[in-house]
């Protein structure tokens, strides 16, 4: 009985799910508790930037998915 726990996409969507976990929460931890305004503003800029890399690595992990089923 060789039965894997995760596949592959499992593992990579838990990853990702543990990498969002990670930066959003120090993110919005920073933001709550840093009393400069404008500090505060740019790290709700870099937090944009944050949210559309996790946008591309996403659909990235998705096409690699499509691919290796296809095989």
């Amino acid at each position: 009985m060789n039965r894997k726990l995760l596949n592959k996409t499992g593992t990579r969507l838990l990853g990702l799910i543990a990498f969002i976990a990670t930066g959003g929460g120090l993110i919005i931890s920073t933001a709550i508790n840093e009393e400069n305004f404008y500090k505060t503003e740019i790290l709700i800029i870099l937090g944009g930037f944050f949210a559309i890399s996790l946008a591309d690595h996403f659909k990235k992990l998705i096409e690699r998915d499509e691919g290796d089923e296809d095989q």
